[in-house]
């Protein structure tokens, strides 16, 4: 997999997500505007809960948005051996022996995308985990509360 590829899916990702909460927004504006729901009396409120659904999806559309266009504009290269995890960087992280890649983007943290049957997490810097692991390097162990096991990182690309 290259990292080309993964950035492309998260792309396909977030169009696909925005263009599905665009639907259900445009829907659910659609029978909040029905002329059925403008001609009811004050105690019947699904009109009103329906726009206020629509707006929420908006804001959802919106976010997505700004996820894709800041996952676009992001240069996509592989970073030299030894340097610092920054934006645009896949990690590898192994705890009690198990691997888990992220990829550091500037938004659309919490999506999962399958490629070549790994899974990576996408997080960002202002995620727990994305503020621990900006500026580390392969090798480097991310500190544990007390009780919890380490996480070492096992490469950086």
């Amino acid at each position: 997999m290259t990292k080309k590829q993964l950035v492309d899916s998260i792309l396909h990702q977030l169009a696909s997500e925005m263009e599905l909460i665009a639907n259900a927004a445009k829907a659910a504006h659609d029978e909040a505007t029905h002329d059925e729901e403008l001609h009811k009396n004050q105690f019947e409120t699904p009109g009103l809960e329906t726009s206020v659904l629509a707006e929420g999806q908006v804001r959802v559309a919106a976010e997505l948005r700004e996820a894709l266009d800041a996952i676009k504009e992001l240069p996509v290269h592989d970073l030299a051996a030894g340097e610092a995890i920054a934006l645009g960087a896949l990690v590898e992280t192994e705890t009690d022996g198990e691997k888990t890649l992220y990829f550091v983007g500037p938004k659309g943290g919490g999506l999962e995308i399958e490629l070549e049957h790994a899974t990576i997490y996408v997080i960002t810097p202002h995620s727990p985990l994305g503020a621990k692991l900006i500026g580390r390097r392969a090798g480097d162990l991310l500190p544990a509360p007390a009780g919890q096991p380490s996480v070492r990182i096992v490469s950086v690309q």
